[in-house]
This record gives structure tokens, C-alpha cells and sequence, in this order.
């Protein structure tokens, strides 16, 4: 009986891919997919609810926690509405974690919406180290990238785990998160560097304000490359059935 519990478990996984994929593509996600998903999730829900397959207090605390949780990370920037979507798209298809595969490095008392916020969190640590190590090589190969910038060292340190330097039309091509835009003062245009690019933010907009002064760019823009957190989402919600990965390796560090 326990093996229905996969059933929606493998149909949220397929729409958190499908929903990748095309957040990757487009920067975008259409909500004709979460119509579709939704109801369909929320079905499978009810009726594991009938089957006792789930608890109604473990889907409300999926629920809760979820919501919990979108609106911190709406509130600070870090997440976009697709996110939320498929945070609570998770919360509501699929409350918990089928027939562990590892039960051992699980942690019961976590929904399951939680441990793939976990999971995605610690694979997304990876991508900041890529590009640290793709900087490095350019350093080592003797390319600039922040020295003709006037940027103190804790800016030029986070920028190397954060941006790459590229032409305004790659960082367009790739859709980039552009990491300054310019100000105008007095009627002179200077370049500013972003602490935080929101990601809601108006991609088009920010470029075509780079391209009005792209003199000022001949050296080329700082930029960050960017992955969808969806991807994170759906990467950390297959692989859930292992265990809760970020809960054991912060033990581990603790320990």
C-alpha cells in the first residue's frame, strides 16, 4: 500500500522538471502549468488522505511550514514567484517522503516541502564555487576582472564567487542577471555595483539601460551567471528518498 505513496511523489518530481526546464529556457514559468498541476496534486493529496496514505496534521504542517517560508524569501528577494509556486505545489502533492530509501539519514519530524528547501539550499552552494574556480583560472591566465574597478577587497570577494566579466551581448544571450546598472548624478552617468538582484527583477529593462551606455562597458559587464532555483528544487526533491542531505552535513560540521 505504502508503494501508491510514489505515485504522486513521481508525478510532482515530473512537473518540477518540466517546470525547470523551462525556467531555464525562458526565464519563466506559465501558469497554465500550475493550473494544470495543481489540482491534480491536490487529488492524489485527498486521496491518500482516504487511503491513510497521509496525515491530515502532516499536511497542514507541510502547508504551514511552506508558507512560512515563501513569504521570508518573496519578502527578501531570493525567490520569485515560480519558486513559491512550486514550494507550495510541493507542500500540497506531496506532504511526505515515500518509503525512504535510506531511512537512516532521514529526519521524521521534517515535511518533506522542508528537507527539499534543505537539499536545494546545499546544492546550491556548488554553483558559487564553480564560478570561484572559473575566476581563478582567468586570474591565473592573467585576465582582469575587478582590478580596474574601484571595489573594496570584501566586494571584490564576493563578486568572485558571484559574477563572471562578459560582453553586455553574451550576458544578454545567456540571460545574466547584470551585477551594476548606472546612476546619474549631475547629469554624468557612472556605474554601480548591485548588492542584491531581486529575482523578480526586469531583466529587458536592465538591459536596455546597459546598452544606452555601453561606452561606459568596453571592458565588459560584471554579471551573474544564474540557474533557476526550481532546478535546485527539482534535483533536491528526486534525490529526498535519500535523506535530508543539508540537516546531516550541518550535523556533521557541528559534530
Amino acid at each position: 500500500m505504502q508503494l501508491l505513496m510514489w505515485v504522486p511523489f513521481v508525478f510532482a518530481l515530473s512537473v518540477l522538471v518540466y517546470a525547470a526546464v523551462l525556467d531555464f529556457r525562458k526565464r519563466e514559468v506559465s501558469n497554465r502549468l500550475w493550473c494544470f498541476a495543481y489540482p491534480i496534486g491536490c487529488a492524489m493529496t485527498l486521496g491518500g488522505l482516504g487511503f491513510g496514505l497521509f496525515d491530515v496534521g502532516a499536511v497542514l504542517v507541510s502547508v504551514l511550514v511552506c508558507v512560512f517560508l515563501g513569504v521570508g524569501l518573496v519578502w527578501s528577494g531570493f525567490y520569485g514567484g515560480a519558486d513559491i509556486k512550486a514550494l507550495l505545489f510541493i507542500a500540497l502533492s506531496a506532504p511526505t517522503i515515500p518509503l525512504a530509501l535510506s531511512p537512516a539519514l532521514n529526519v521524521p519530524s521534517l515535511p518533506l516541502v522542508l528537507t527539499v528547501f534543505c537539499n536545494s539550499t546545499l546544492l546550491s552552494l556548488i554553483w558559487p564555487l564553480s564560478i570561484f574556480s572559473l575566476n581563478l583560472k582567468d586570474t591565473l591566465k592573467g585576465n582582469r576582472l575587478f582590478e580596474d574597478l574601484p571595489l573594496a577587497l570584501p566586494q571584490k570577494i564576493r563578486l568572485f564567487f558571484t559574477t563572471r566579466r562578459t560582453t553586455i551581448e553574451k550576458m544578454e544571450g545567456l540571460r545574466y542577471f547584470p551585477s551594476e546598472q548606472i546612476e546619474v548624478q549631475n547629469g554624468q552617468p557612472t556605474r554601480k555595483f548591485l548588492r542584491v538582484m531581486k529575482a523578480e527583477t526586469d531583466l529587458t529593462k536592465c538591459y536596455n539601460e546597459l546598452n544606452t551606455y555601453k561606452h561606459l562597458y568596453k571592458e565588459g559587464v560584471l554579471a551573474s551567471p544564474t540557474i533557476p532555483t526550481i532546478l535546485f528544487f527539482a534535483v533536491a526533491f528526486g534525490v529526498a528518498p535519500l535523506g535530508n542531505l543539508f540537516f546531516w552535513a550541518v550535523t556533521l560540521l557541528v559534530m
